[in-house]
């Protein structure tokens, strides 16, 4: 029966409207998985020297970092298979197998191989060498931990229903574990190397983590089959009933605020917009990357305005690349009303504007780094709310797709298009138009200057470049709408 479900699901992939459109995407995203697992073999081959030059610690102590980071990116990437048995359930098939199917062809996801991939380069030209054939036992062991990691965040995911609160809660957890090795509390590396050397020395611990990983699979067996019904399926609706609620402050800014007021909706409301919010925060920790490098705060400080660039316009740019899209369902009826189209685009002119605000104010702990630091986000955050929005605006308008808001973001092209693929070509490139000649000059500071008062310009006129993006959409809102029929 499982083989018999395996082979439907891969007819309603092949036989997919939607794969045949996309074709093209499909071989594109392809070719990219097969970049990133090239590289990560890559990594794995050149893991030893990486450990011994630059970090200067046993792989097997990094482990447990490794594992987090592996967690929170599933977290992201990983969406619950419930819904692929929706269509079973009416029929008498055994709840069992539903359960079963569900979850071993949750299985078949790229992040389940990508441990093997990095780490059996490392288990067979470093670890073999000192541990002979228990390097095989030790990359099994990881491999066990990244399939235990794959069953509890289906279980975390489906508990939390892919709540910010959900989100909070992981990065809390793994804040404490990095502040607790940070200020030696309790050191978590020493307590993964031990538990790895103790794999090495005692092989058959192995049958601990594969006793492990069934009881995680029984946990989630048991569960999804005793929520195996229709209603328990479909989103949580206290988050949905949580966010319907009217924001009061945007009430004071009349029709505008009332947009507005939908499109906060809009996200609160919706698993994918949801989940791009919930990323857009991951990533403003992306200036740790850097800031704490001195080959780019010193080598390359041109370099910091791109991370200024991407810290403060995260979501403006995530969120906006689809800015008309997300309206896709009701995009007919939003033309039908008597409203007009200029409240439209101001509404979601101030609302990339107010979040890009929020950004850079809590992107201002970085100041830690250096006041140049800070003064950089802020002409990042400038250039973002006064020429950057109205491209993104713009190019959101060039032959928009339907899209399903139900749907998780990661691994999803659906409403993907050639503006996507080019947006962040201006979005991240623009400034430099600004910036580089007072760096070659030899007055990068005034470059970066130069890069806000642009910026300040750009506020000063909103009203008529609001305008002209106004006029651009009154002239293609019904080509939009027609796409979004097509679709």
């Amino acid at each position: 029966m499982i083989a018999t479900l395996l082979s439907h699901g891969w007819k309603k992939f092949k036989r997919s409207v939607a794969f045949e459109k996309e074709l093209a995407t499909n071989i594109f995203l392809g070719l990219i998985a097969i970049m990133v697992f090239g590289y990560a073999i890559a990594l794995g081959f050149f893991l030893e020297k990486i450990i011994t030059n630059g970090l200067n610690q046993p792989l097997n102590g990094l482990l447990f970092y490794y594992f987090g980071f592996e967690f929170m990116l599933r977290y992201f990437m990983q969406s619950t298979p419930a819904l692929d048995v929706q269509p079973y359930l009416h029929l008498p098939i055994s709840r069992r197998y539903l359960v079963h199917y569900m979850l071993i062809k949750s299985l078949l996801h790229l992040l389940n191989f990508l441990a093997l991939v990095l780490f059996a380069p490392f288990a067979f030209t470093a670890v073999a060498t000192q541990a002979g054939a228990s390097a095989g036992v030790w990359l099994l062991s990881i491999y066990l931990i990244s399939l235990c990691l794959h069953y509890l965040v289906l279980i975390f995911k489906k508990g939390l229903d892919d709540t910010i609160i959900g989100f909070l809660v992981l990065t809390g957890v793994l804040g404490v574990f990095a502040l607790a090795d940070y200020y030696n509390w309790f050191n978590v590396s020493k307590i993964s190397a031990a538990g790895f050397q103790f794999i090495l020395s005692n092989p058959l611990a192995i049958v601990g983590l594969l006793a492990l990983l069934l009881a995680i699979y029984y946990f989630n067996f048991t569960y999804f089959l005793r929520n195996m019904y229709s209603e328990e399926l479909t989103p949580n609706k206290s988050s949905k009933d949580s966010a319907s609620q009217n924001l009061a402050f945007l009430q004071s800014f009349g029709m505008l605020g009332e947009w507005a007021n939908l499109e906060v909706k809009l996200i609160l409301r919706n698993k994918r917009t949801r989940s791009l919010l919930m990323l857009s925060a991951f990533f403003l920790f992306y200036g740790l990357i850097f800031y704490t490098n001195k080959t780019y705060t010193e080598g390359l400080p041109g370099f910091l305005l791109f991370v200024a660039i991407f810290i403060t316009g995260i979501f403006m740019i995530n969120y906006g690349q689809f800015l008309f899209s997300w309206q896709s369902n009701h995009f007919d009826f939003t033309l039908t009303r008597p409203v007009s189209l200029a409240q439209v685009v101001e509404s979601k002119y101030w609302l990339l504007c107010g979040i890009t605000v929020i950004c850079f104010v809590l992107s201002i702990p970085y100041v830690y780094f250096g006041w140049h630091i800070l003064f950089t986000h802020l002409a990042a955050a400038l250039f973002n709310m006064g020429v950057n929005v109205f491209v993104i605006m713009n190019l959101a308008m060039w032959n928009p797709k339907k899209i399903d808001l139900t749907k998780s973001s990661m691994m999803n092209h659906q409403g993907v298009g050639a503006a996507q693929w080019v947006m962040g070509i201006p979005v991240l490139l623009s400034p430099y138009l600004f910036y580089l000649p007072f760096s070659i000059a030899g007055y990068p500071t005034r470059g970066v200057v130069a890069v806000g008062l642009v910026g300040i310009i750009g506020l000063v006129f909103r009203t008529k470049l609001l305008s002209l993006t106004t006029k651009r959409l009154q002239e293609r809102r019904y080509a939009i709408a027609a796409g979004f029929r097509k679709d």
